[in-house]
């Protein structure tokens, strides 16, 4: 086992709605975010930034969830 993902309802409810995107988007992005994050990677520097957003775009993408085509 890798670790635990919590997600709060309230909040992704209230991300979603500051950035204009759905819940449904908001989730997979938090699950795929927290998912690399479980697996090692993190964003804490631009190079590890750079690494794990590609990631988290290739996983939304893979799903057909993105900015543009939700």
């Amino acid at each position: 086992m890798l670790g635990d993902i919590v997600i709060s309802i309230e909040r992704a409810s209230e991300q979603a709605r500051e950035y204009g995107h759905s819940l449904k988007r908001e989730y997979a992005f938090l699950i795929a975010h927290s998912m690399l994050h479980l697996l090692g990677y993190d964003h804490m520097i631009s190079e590890e930034a750079a690494v794990m957003e590609q990631k988290q775009t290739a996983v939304l993408k893979k799903l057909n969830i993105t900015r543009e085509g939700e």
